[in-house]
C-alpha cells in the first residue's frame, strides 16, 4: 500500500511538473489564459468601476464573474484530459501509472496553480476599482478557491464518462458553461434565490462560490453548512461515479 501510494505521488508530481512546464513554455497562451478573465471582469463591471463597494456588495456584483472564471478554467482542464484521451495517452499509459486519475489530479493541480494567480490579479484589480483592502480580498478569494476546487470537478468529470471525441466534448463544454452561468443569473434574479440555498449550490457553481465567499465575509456557519455540505458531498459523488465510468478511448464516430 505504501509503495503504491509513493508511486502514485511520484507520478502526479511528474505529470504536474510536465504540464506546468508546457504551460510556461507557451507564454502567449498563458498570458491569454490569465489575462482574458480579467479583461471580461473589467468589461462587465465597467459601470461600477472606481465606486467603493463593501465586501457584501462585492459578493453580489463580482462573485458571479469569479465563479465563471473558476468554473470555465476547470471545465477547460477537463477538456484537456479529453484531448489526452483522444491522443491515446490514457490508454497507452494506463499500465505505466497507478491509474488514469493521475492525469486528472495533475491537471487539477495545474488548474489550482493557475487560478491562484488569476484570483490574485482579480484581488489586485478589485482593490483599485472598488476601493477594497487587497489582503482582505485575496485570502477570501483563495479560501473560496480551496473550498470549491473538489466540487467544481464534479461538474466536469461526467463529460469524460461518455465516449465523445475532443471536438464534441469542447462543444458540450461551451454550451454547458453558457447555460450554467447565464441560467444561474437569470433564474436567480427571477426567483430571488438566497445565496445559501442548498439546491442552488449543488446545481450552480455561481451560488456555490457566492455562498463560500459570503461565509468568509459574514461568518454565518449555520446558514452556510447545509448548502456547502450538500454541494461537496453531492458533487463529489457525481465525480466519483463519473470516474468509475471513465472511458479510456473515445469511440464516437468509429
Amino acid at each position: 500500500m505504501g509503495e503504491s501510494m509513493r508511486k502514485y505521488g511520484s507520478q502526479v508530481w511528474l505529470y504536474s511538473s510536465y504540464f506546468f512546464k508546457v504551460m510556461l513554455d507557451n507564454v502567449g497562451v498563458m498570458l491569454y489564459t490569465v489575462g482574458l478573465p480579467i479583461f471580461f471582469l473589467a468589461l462587465n463591471l465597467k459601470s461600477a468601476m472606481f465606486k467603493p463597494l463593501t465586501l457584501s456588495q462585492y459578493t453580489g456584483k463580482v462573485l458571479p464573474f469569479v465563479a465563471w472564471i473558476i468554473f470555465s478554467n476547470t471545465i477547460v482542464m477537463v477538456g484537456e484530459v479529453a484531448l489526452l484521451r483522444e491522443q491515446g495517452y490514457l490508454k497507452q499509459y494506463v499500465s505505466l501509472v497507478v491509474n488514469p486519475s493521475v492525469f486528472i489530479l495533475s491537471k487539477a493541480i495545474v488548474n489550482l496553480g493557475l487560478l491562484l494567480v488569476i484570483l490574485a490579479l482579480v484581488a489586485g484589480g478589485s482593490a483599485v476599482m472598488f476601493q477594497l483592502p487587497f489582503w482582505a480580498l485575496l485570502w477570501r478569494l483563495w479560501g473560496v478557491l480551496i473550498m470549491v476546487s473538489i466540487p467544481m470537478w464534479g461538474y466536469g468529470l461526467p463529460l469524460l464518462s461518455f465516449e465523445w471525441r475532443y471536438q464534441t466534448v469542447t462543444a458540450v463544454m461551451n454550451v454547458l458553461t453558457l447555460a450554467v452561468m447565464l441560467g444561474s443569473v437569470a433564474v436567480g434574479n427571477w426567483l430571488n434565490i438566497k445565496v445559501s440555498n442548498p439546491v442552488a449550490s449543488v446545481l450552480s457553481p455561481v451560488y456555490l462560490v457566492m455562498a463560500c465567499f459570503d461565509l468568509l465575509v459574514t461568518g454565518h456557519w449555520a446558514t452556510f453548512l447545509p448548502a456547502y455540505l450538500s454541494a461537496l458531498i453531492g458533487l463529489s459523488l457525481v465525480g466519483m461515479l463519473s470516474y468509475r465510468q471513465l472511458k479510456l478511448l473515445p469511440t464516437e464516430g468509429v
